[in-house]
């Protein structure tokens, strides 16, 4: 609701004797008592705008406009009370039935102990390149001490397709990071697409991984094992140098998984295939 009032009654408030005009903080905790009169209008104000307002009859005319409130009795002899809401906080009133003019509370201020602005968000401090090239810094010698490199010797590259191998790894609490390079001794250029990451369960339940850890896998290995069981593992991040591998170049990219188990696992790394040729890699990681 919305007070339709004009500047010529504003101005009428304020010639009305002392008495009437009260000025008081608001007090959350207690019940402020507003005389009133018939054909007149009383005036609360508040320090901050009102959300909402409720009266307990509708003896009384009730309205609201930014931090204003104002009440008119319509009938002799009712009494009531108010609630007024604010963004920080509520108010209550009891209303006294309509009494004598000279008794009445035309304008009650309740504007002392306004409540303090929200204070303003601080601006954030940017780090100027030398803190920024610190913290890179801190975390390329971190990322370096945490790296392990993984033992690929045992696979031989082919001569006419795309191969991978992959590189290193950081563990770093729940998550595995894998370097890999991508390489194309062909004659025609590949497109590399983000790895899908497999868990493979060997089919003998006998085998033991752990001697192998940070091992890849021949392809000729992995089929000793058997076929078994495969997974997907959710990749969570993939970064690539390139996704376009020339004939002749090599290409660099990083993923980022959550390990299926604690214990060293097999996980299988499948990329697009190379024409009629598949391109993936395995290692025990």
């Amino acid at each position: 609701m919305k007070i339709k009032m004009v500047l010529v009654f504003l101005a009428a408030c304020s010639v009305v004797r002392a008495q009437t005009i009260t000025h008081q903080p608001v007090s959350p905790n207690s019940v402020t008592r507003v005389a009133t009169a018939l054909n007149h209008i009383s005036l609360i104000e508040m320090p901050e705008p009102i959300t909402n307002a409720a009266m307990g009859s509708e003896d009384f005319r009730i309205e609201w406009h930014g931090n204003t409130v104002a009440l008119k009795p319509l009938r002799q002899g009712q009494s009531t009370n108010l609630f007024i809401w604010t963004e920080h906080g509520q108010s209550s009133y009891e209303i006294l039935a309509p009494g004598e003019v000279s008794t009445a509370a035309f304008v009650i201020d309740q504007t002392e102990g306004r409540p303090l602005a929200a204070k303003q968000a601080e601006t954030p401090v940017r780090a100027d390149d030398t803190e920024i090239q610190k913290l890179a810094n801190m975390l390329i010698a971190q990322t370096m001490l945490q790296s392990a490199p993984v033992n690929s010797r045992g696979v031989k590259n082919a001569k006419d397709h795309v191969n991978v191998r992959i590189s290193d790894i950081v563990r770093d609490k729940d998550s595995l990071y894998v370097r890999y390079v991508v390489s194309n001794p062909g004659q025609h250029s590949y497109r590399l697409s983000d790895p899908a990451v497999l868990s493979v369960v060997p089919a003998s339940p006998g085998v033991v991984l752990s001697a192998l850890k940070g091992t890849q896998l021949s392809s000729q290995k992995l089929t000793e094992f058997g076929p078994g069981s495969m997974t997907a593992v959710p990749v969570r991040e993939t970064r690539l140098s390139s996704r376009d591998v020339n004939p002749g170049q090599s290409v660099e990219g990083v993923l980022c998984f959550k390990p299926t188990e604690d214990k060293p696992q097999i996980y299988r790394f499948v990329f697009a295939n190379d024409l009629n040729h598949q391109v993936d890699a395995a290692a025990v990681l």
